[in-house]
């Protein structure tokens, strides 16, 4: 039982800023392989719950009952804990203590989101984009920002509470782009200057050039969909459009989250396909996401499109 305590111990190490901020926050990061034999194990705080994820058979039925028993020592304001038993594309998710609901409303940085902790594997929001999150709200104030790849529209909500001029949401679900809409209206923001399109980019760019140029263009895709998004073929067909949306002086937020393409990917993409665009920074990923091998980790760049 040792690496569940230091599983403990680094949640306990990790709960007093999430508790005092009310934030969402994960709370032990396994999957970053800096934590020996615990690579499998994820730990997440959705206030006042807790979702541990188990990827493959490396834990057994005892063991978790005994991480449930751990956490829910050090952590008693925590009502539920669920484990999601995550194995490739199946999922099932198992109440352990108490009963977490299906829907639940979380916040980050003062603004507030819907999840379905226990839906599927992508539950609503990414808790390492926070930083991503927070640059976006602080570099947005009288911008017209594209958002591609909008999914839950977090990106189109901080840009909102940071003054955006004007919001266009593209992803192919519908459904998915109308809990985007939930959001902004339980932030109580207007939707006067959000938009929100449902269309495959790869059948057509018009319904995103309609709007106009933008200038800050934010692409996030899936890290590897089948049918919608493969990142090596289908990346720099949509960083080649940039030149016929972007305005001059715009700025481009490039995301990618595949363990299998390195760091480099995105700037050898954007220098191949637009050479224009200059490479500014990395945002990192949520410091509670440590990677020992930061290829596989979340990546995130901002290139500057010339004035």
């Amino acid at each position: 039982m040792r690496n569940l305590e230091h599983a403990l111990s680094v949640c306990a190490e990790n709960i007093g800023d999430a508790i005092a901020s009310s934030d969402c926050r994960r709370l032990f990061h396994g999957r970053g392989h800096t934590y020996p034999d615990l690579e499998f194990l994820t730990i997440d705080w959705y206030p006042p719950y807790i979702i541990v994820g188990i990827f493959g058979d490396k834990a057994g039925e005892e063991w978790v009952l005994e991480l449930a028993r751990g956490l829910e020592k050090i952590l008693p304001d925590m009502k539920a804990l669920a484990v999601q038993y995550r194995g490739g594309r199946k999922t099932a998710c198992i109440d352990v203590i108490g009963c977490v609901p299906e829907t639940h409303i979380i916040q980050e940085a003062g603004l507030k989101f819907i999840l379905q902790p226990k839906r599927n594997q992508n539950i609503g929001f990414f808790l390492d984009m926070a930083p991503a999150r927070e640059w976006v709200r602080k570099n947005s104030r009288g911008r017209n920002v594209l958002n591609l790849f909008a999914y839950t529209c977090s990106f189109s909500v901080f840009a909102h509470a940071g003054g955006a001029k004007k919001i266009i949401n593209n992803d192919m679900s519908k459904p998915i782009l109308q809990r985007g809409r939930d959001n902004h209206e339980l932030n109580h923001q207007s939707l006067d200057s959000v938009k929100f399109i449902p269309h495959n980019l790869f059948k057509s760019w018009g319904k995103v050039r309609q709007f106009g140029r933008y200038d800050l263009i934010i692409i996030d895709p899936p890290t590897n969909q089948r049918g919608s998004f493969v990142a090596e073929k289908d990346y720099g067909t949509v960083l080649k459009r940039i030149s016929q949306i972007a305005n001059p002086g715009a700025k481009i937020v490039a995301c990618l989250n595949s363990p299998f393409l390195p760091s480099r990917f995105i700037s050898d993409q954007m220098t191949r396909r637009v050479p224009e665009c200059k490479f500014v920074e990395n945002i990192p990923a949520a410091h509670s996401f440590p990677e020992q091998f930061p290829d596989q980790g979340l990546k995130i760049s901002v290139f500057d499109y010339p004035a």
